[in-house]
């Protein structure tokens, strides 16, 4: 997997041969075809294990931060991801623009690990949301959006600025107070 995505993020993934990528990982053709059936399942995998990755960095920063200080906690899961999606910019779009392909095998890891924590936000009485689940995927593509608009130029904005903005639309929408 990490000779594919070096491939896909130097020469795409169309130009890249499923040849190289073995030739890359030194491992035989029959190997390959052990684990995955084509590039595009390759692909799919890589997106997923960023998925993961990611949710786990997100939980690990969360973690940090005192357990009854919802605002904080959420600031830094909002500041984690930005940042990560930001200094994981060309992967992120190898993954996910460049060639689409959505992640199978259930919802995305990083909205669930966001619906989990604003419904316990919800049961600590940290804010008062009608549907966690749905808040968290309207959450999360608009963070992903604005993250997008950063990376391909048509917005010019610090990061510092990025995160405040994306934090204090965070924090309204679930009830906190922006200060």
């Amino acid at each position: 997997m990490n000779a594919a995505q070096v491939l896909f993020l130097e020469k795409g993934i169309s130009a890249t041969t499923i040849e190289e990528i073995t030739s890359g990982a030194d491992v035989a053709k029959g190997t390959f075809y052990l684990h995955f059936t084509s590039k595009e399942d390759i692909h799919a995998a890589l997106g997923e294990r960023y998925l993961h990755q990611c949710a786990a960095r997100l939980k690990a920063a969360v973690a940090k931060a005192s357990k009854t200080d919802w605002k904080s906690r959420l600031g830094i899961w909002v500041k984690t991801c930005v940042v990560d999606f930001l200094d994981q910019g060309a992967l992120v779009d190898m993954l996910f623009h460049a060639h689409p392909r959505p992640p199978e095998g259930g919802p995305n890891v990083i909205v669930q690990h966001l619906t989990e924590f604003l419904d316990e936000g919800k049961s600590a009485g940290a804010w008062d949301l009608d549907d966690p689940s749905f808040t968290a995927v309207f959450l999360f593509g608009g963070l992903h959006g604005v993250v997008d608009d950063v990376l391909l130029g048509a917005k010019r904005i610090s990061r510092t600025q990025l995160i405040q903005r994306v934090q204090q639309h965070f924090f309204r929408t679930v009830g906190l107070s922006v200060d």
